[in-house]
């Protein structure tokens, strides 16, 4: 008899909702980042869905988030806008920083848009697909701040780089369908080892792969989440 429980996505995006409401954000932020977790998850990403709520909530604890931060546009150049999301949710200033840039990406035809200081943003596949709802190609680099490096470049034994995702959407046409290309750019996601971790799995890997993805205290390369957080750079998840 199976262990799993299951829940309906409703319910829990009014619980995470609930949660976050808690920690002080007002009850629209609490319930846009309820819906970036849960849609993530209902996408087939569990890795950047409802279980990043606890990594959010020590977030909250620690200050390194601020529930009631309100991103602010600080550079209008035309085609060019930076905006500052000032510690808060990602999925408020994600949101904020893709409205505007598909504004003005249909006003001057290309858009680039900087968006620093800010929280987790989630699957960054979801902005590119907002993009693809505006029949707009988009190109998405990201870099993480706010802990402590992850990843070993390359050949190398000790952390120096976050996994900064890269991700590109491009619309569909008559003969083909949208595209979307999302990945980390360490052998694997971190959240996807946290998800392997919990379901009491090794993450998956590669048969070529010749050694571990993930590096202990030692710089020894293994499977398993026990052996510690770092993760080998590079490759595409």
């Amino acid at each position: 008899m199976s262990d799993m429980l299951l829940f309906g996505h409703e319910g829990l995006r009014q619980a995470i909702s609930l949660v976050f409401e808690t920690g002080g954000a007002d009850k629209a932020t609490a319930g846009a980042v309820a819906d970036m977790l849960v849609e993530a998850n209902l996408s087939g990403h569990d890795s950047h869905g409802i279980q990043m709520v606890t990594y959010y909530v020590d977030c909250l604890a620690n200050g390194g988030l601020d529930p009631r931060a309100v991103p602010e546009l600080v550079l209008d150049g035309g085609a060019v806008l930076r905006f500052d999301g000032h510690r808060g949710f990602g999925a408020l200033a994600g949101a904020m920083a893709m409205k505007h840039g598909i504004g003005r990406a249909r006003e001057h035809g290309v858009a680039l848009v900087a968006l620093g200081n800010s929280h987790h943003l989630g699957r960054i596949g979801h902005w590119a697909e907002v993009c693809l709802e505006a029949e707009l190609v988009s190109l998405h680099f990201v870099n993480v701040i706010g802990h402590e490096p992850m990843v070993a470049p390359w050949g190398g034994r000790q952390s120096r780089l976050g996994t900064n995702p890269f991700c590109a959407g491009i619309p569909g046409t008559d003969k083909h369908a949208p595209f979307v290309l999302d990945f980390a750019t360490s052998k694997i996601a971190f959240g996807k080892v946290v998800v392997a971790h919990d379901k009491g799995e090794a993450p998956a890997r590669r048969r070529d792969d010749c050694c571990g993805w993930i590096g202990d205290a030692r710089s020894r390369h293994h499977d398993s989440r026990y052996a510690g957080r770092r993760a080998s750079g590079h490759g595409g998840t």
